[in-house]
């Protein structure tokens, strides 16, 4: 006869191998890389995202950004090692919470609620892995850890983590912010908070934001600086110098940015894609009315939405939504009460379709499964590909663009503006 300790040994089980799962999932392209013989030579996949990062406090003093840089730099003075490892370490990281969250859930498989959930994070690991280096894992990890320290009460430090953020990536604020008002909307979950408490929270954020608002009048090196400093830790490479120009270039790149969307024939498409994504995450993990439709969306769309009307990279900012909705949704989940899906048995039939359409999200963001050119800028590359297929506009090569919004662009780098791309 089955005991008490046995439903929740199994459920850490689960948990574990839901970890291991994901962490292993998280170095598919870093093992290829390294199979290949590549993943520390100018062919690194790497080299773009490790000088996007490349800029610490302790080789060029405060400067936006430079968080997950010198975490990079204690990682030893090879700095695409160091990232590499630093990828790992966060993806463990994001791993680690959302198997907490996962344990926690309060859905029975007659639901699938608990397999869609492990689906989805699936689908997001998978497309993370193939983009290894960016900040954005670092970002994910601390938004999962503001979400449970959220649900421990623990409102502080959670805010806390949010500003920590800011200093990894703006991505991390922009998120953070709408999923914690999202969160604190569904539920009305923002009446059991005290006012000095939110008084506090307020506080550290708003110290965290004054604190960028003021990065340039603390001490740091100059631009040429900054340039040589990141360019002599990498191999000559154009990838190289575009990861410095947008880390230095400040409003400028920002307009270069709009620029090559207003410019892109594509950009319609995947915005809508996009925000197809995010519709079919909040379909799919909404149990029983919870979380709300209006704090789903919140979490997720406005974020987006800014993102993409800033920056080109619309299948990272995709992936970020998506995420908040699942740990938005998450938290509702593990907030059900013990016996809540127990009065709404689903059938199997229902809950078929719902893991079956989880499953088909994987090949539907996963940029392998038919390759287009540059799947960083589409949240759903197989249409991308089914429509180039048929005579379908293409997005224009980055070089193209970048030579067209901003022809000049290697003055920032100190460079002459006729220089060879190879430098």
């Amino acid at each position: 006869m089955p005991t008490p300790e046995a439903p929740a040994s199994r459920s850490r089980l689960a948990a574990w191998g839901f970890f291991v799962l994901l962490v292993a999932l998280s170095t598919r392209l870093l093992a290829s890389a390294v199979w290949r013989g590549v993943l520390l030579t100018d062919e690194s996949p790497l080299l773009y995202h490790a000088a996007a990062i490349g800029f610490s406090y302790f080789d060029v003093g405060f400067v936006r950004r430079g968080l997950a840089g010198s975490v990079v730099s204690l990682l030893g003075p090879d700095r695409l090692l160091g990232t590499a490892v630093f990828h790992v370490l966060c993806a463990a990281a994001v791993a680690g919470g959302a198997a907490i969250l996962f344990l926690r859930l309060r859905l029975r498989l007659p639901a699938g609620g608990r397999w869609v959930y492990v689906l989805l994070f699936v689908a997001l690991m998978l497309r993370w892995a193939e983009d290894p280096g960016r900040t954005d894992l670092a970002v994910a990890a601390l938004l999962v850890a503001a979400v449970l320290a959220f649900q421990a009460k623990q409102l502080v430090l959670s805010c806390l983590c949010l500003g920590l953020s800011l200093g990894v990536h703006e991505t991390g604020l922009v998120y953070g912010l709408s999923l914690f008002a999202a969160l604190l909307l569904d539920g009305a979950r923002w009446r059991q908070v005290p006012r000095r408490t939110g008084a506090a929270g307020l506080l550290v954020l708003a110290a965290f934001v004054a604190l960028y608002l003021l990065l340039g009048m603390l001490p740091h090196a100059d631009v040429p600086t900054m340039v040589s400093v990141v360019r002599s830790r990498f191999p000559t490479n154009e990838y190289v110098d575009w990861a410095i120009y947008f880390a230095v270039s400040g409003s400028r790149g920002v307009r270069t940015s709009i620029c090559q969307n207003l410019g892109d024939p594509t950009y319609p498409l995947h915005l809508a894609t996009g925000l197809g994504v995010i519709a079919i995450f909040i379909a799919l993990l909404r149990n029983r009315a919870r979380p709300s439709l209006p704090a789903a969306l919140l979490a997720a769309v406005p974020p987006f939405l800014f993102m993409s009307a800033v920056a080109n990279d619309l299948s990272r900012w995709t992936m970020l939504a998506a995420l908040n909705v699942w740990l938005l949704s998450a938290v509702s989940a593990c907030d059900l009460a013990e016996d809540a899906d127990g009065a709404d048995r689903r059938p199997w039939r229902r809950a078929a379709l719902r893991i079956g359409t989880a499953m088909l999200v994987i090949p539907l963001i996963h940029p392998k499964t038919w390759r287009i050119q540059d799947p960083i800028f589409s949240p759903a590359p197989v249409i991308d590909h089914a429509l180039q297929e048929v005579g379908g506009p293409r997005t224009p090569r980055f070089r193209v663009a970048l030579a067209r919004c901003d022809a000049d662009w290697r003055s920032v780098l100190g460079d002459d503006p006729a220089a060879t791309p190879n430098r």
